[in-house]
Parts: structure tokens; sequence; C-alpha cells
């Protein structure tokens, strides 16, 4: 066998094995994910985003961090950890349906917030600044 094509054979063998086992590495998406308000984003721009995350924890100064605001969004729910970027999306939309259903909402520079919408907005002011 010539050094040629050993080398051909030894690059496409080790691709062969590689590339099935990277969607087993993927990490855990980023908290951009949770602090992503799908819905909002429709209605508000960024600095629309920041304010109201801004005034939430003006209300609620205890929850003014990162690691809190990703618990609290997460709950009991292993999806903090989850690197299902829809899963997360749609976690989060059921939450929010929830929260309205449960009368957990919070009046937000004139607007009415499910508490997921507003901590999500809270967690967007802290990353993104």
């Amino acid at each position: 066998m010539k050094r040629k094509e050993f080398l051909q054979r030894s690059a496409f063998a080790a691709a062969a094995i590689t590339l099935p086992l990277l969607h087993s590495c993927k990490s855990p998406v980023s908290d951009d994910e949770m602090v992503d308000p799908q819905f909002l984003s429709r209605l508000f721009d960024e600095q629309t985003i920041r304010k109201t995350g801004a005034a939430y924890l003006q209300k609620m100064p205890g929850e003014k961090d990162h690691n809190k605001l990703v618990g609290l969004l997460a709950g009991n729910s292993s999806i903090a950890g989850s690197s299902d970027e829809n899963e997360i999306h749609q976690y989060l939309e059921e939450k929010i349906k929830r929260d309205f259903d449960e009368g957990k909402t919070v009046m937000l520079n004139g607007w009415v917030l499910s508490v997921t919408e507003a901590r999500q907005c809270a967690l967007y002011s802290l990353i993104k600044p």
C-alpha cells in the first residue's frame, strides 16, 4: 500500500469513527436558551426586555442572581442541563401558560407578564446588560 493511500484511508477511518460521536459530546445548551423570551421578543426590542428585567429585579431584589434565576426558571426539572433547544423552549412555554392559569403574574412597565417571562427578562438584563 502506498503512503498516500494509507493516509487517505486512515483519515477516512478516523472521520468515520469520530463523526457519530460528536453528537453525543454536545454540551448542554447555554443560559441563552433559558433567557430567550420567545413570545416577548416578538413584541419587545432588546432594550425593552432589559428594562423590563431591571424593573422585575427592583421588585424582587432577592432574585438578582444569575444562578438563582436559572434555578427558578428550571424549577424542579432538569431542563437547565438539557442540550435540546426545542425542549427548553417547550418547557418554558408550558410554564408560562401555567403561570397565567395559576395567576402567577406581575405588572411591569404597564405589561402583565407571567413570573416566568419576567424572570427571563431579568436574566436577560443580567447576561446582556
